[in-house]
């Protein structure tokens, strides 16, 4: 199930993040089966993932702090913290690298950010 979760991931439209490529019963089936850990964990990816979607093309200061900041989460190498994004996909058997590879193409173009 892994593999099938990565290769979507690596693969998809370009230019338009879809939320739905990391959607908790896509991954892990039932809620019921899933320690409360992995649910938080669940849901931090997803905030993030609804934080870039919701702030990739903002204008003003405050929308575009979020991105870069949510942008860096995901790109940083940390594995200092349990919420780390980096942990997070290890807890969540997730490739890291496909997740980072597919926001890359959804993500505006720097000039858009600046």
């Amino acid at each position: 199930m892994a593999m099938e979760m990565n290769e979507r991931l690596a693969g998809g439209s370009i230019g338009m993040l879809q939320l739905d490529i990391v959607l908790p019963s896509q991954h892990f089936g039932s809620r019921r089966n899933q320690a409360p850990e992995q649910r938080l964990m669940i849901a931090v990816l997803h905030d993030a993932l609804e934080c870039l979607q919701k702030h990739r093309l903002a204008t003003d200061p405050r929308g575009r702090r979020v991105f870069q900041e949510t942008e860096q989460w995901f790109l940083a190498d940390d594995t200092d913290w349990p919420c780390a994004f980096e942990c997070i996909c290890e807890v969540l058997d997730i490739d890291a690298n496909a997740v980072r590879q597919r926001l890359r193409v959804a993500s505006p173009p720097q000039a858009a950010r600046e």
